[in-house]
């Protein structure tokens, strides 16, 4: 892995250029930056995290020839974005990236289809992705409250003829209006 130019990687201090058939050359612009995206300071471990985001991707999404249809940079983006803390998240955060990305491939398939069966099939992966996709942030929401739920429950009697305010009601003086 070589270093490049931090400008010219989006801020994400990596850039990988080549093609499945060429093989990817990742290249950073600080030591550590595939660290730093995947929340670890194990490199082996951080490459093996890219690998597996990679691995899941089509020819033409992880290639310099299709630029209009690459999700690499994507991928590392929201795994950056969700910031894992720990192992669990690390391997949810890869998994979330790749569940969206085959969601979208998904509904672009669907919108594609030129039969009902077709659009039926495409329908039914896309609704299982859809559905993957909102477990998995539950399951990272979950992970990162401990599991811990906070509701809030107020009773509020009103006698007859009484009125009830549902809402934030603030006391005080008068406000200007223009």
């Amino acid at each position: 892995m070589g270093k490049i130019d931090k400008a010219k990687t989006d801020g994400l201090g990596v850039k990988m250029t080549g093609s499945p058939e060429t093989g990817l050359k990742v290249q950073m612009a600080h030591e550590g930056a595939l660290c730093q995206i995947f929340g670890t300071s194990d490199e082996m471990l951080a490459n093996a995290l890219l690998s597996q985001c990679m691995k899941h991707l089509k020819t033409d999404e992880a290639s310099d020839n299709h630029p209009g249809n690459d999700e690499r940079a994507f991928m590392l983006t929201i795994i950056n974005d969700l910031a894992p803390r720990d192992a669990v998240e690390r391997m949810l955060a890869v998994q979330m990236a790749a569940t969206h990305v085959a969601t979208i491939r998904a509904g672009r398939r669907m919108a594609h289809s030129k039969t009902i069966p077709q659009i039926q099939a495409h329908y039914t992966g896309f609704n299982k992705l859809a559905r993957t996709f909102a477990a998995q942030v539950e399951a990272l929401r979950k992970h990162r409250t401990g599991g811990k739920q906070t509701v809030t429950v107020q009773h509020v009697n009103v006698s007859d003829g009484g009125q009830a305010i549902v809402g934030n009601v603030r006391q005080g003086g008068s406000e200007k209006h223009d």
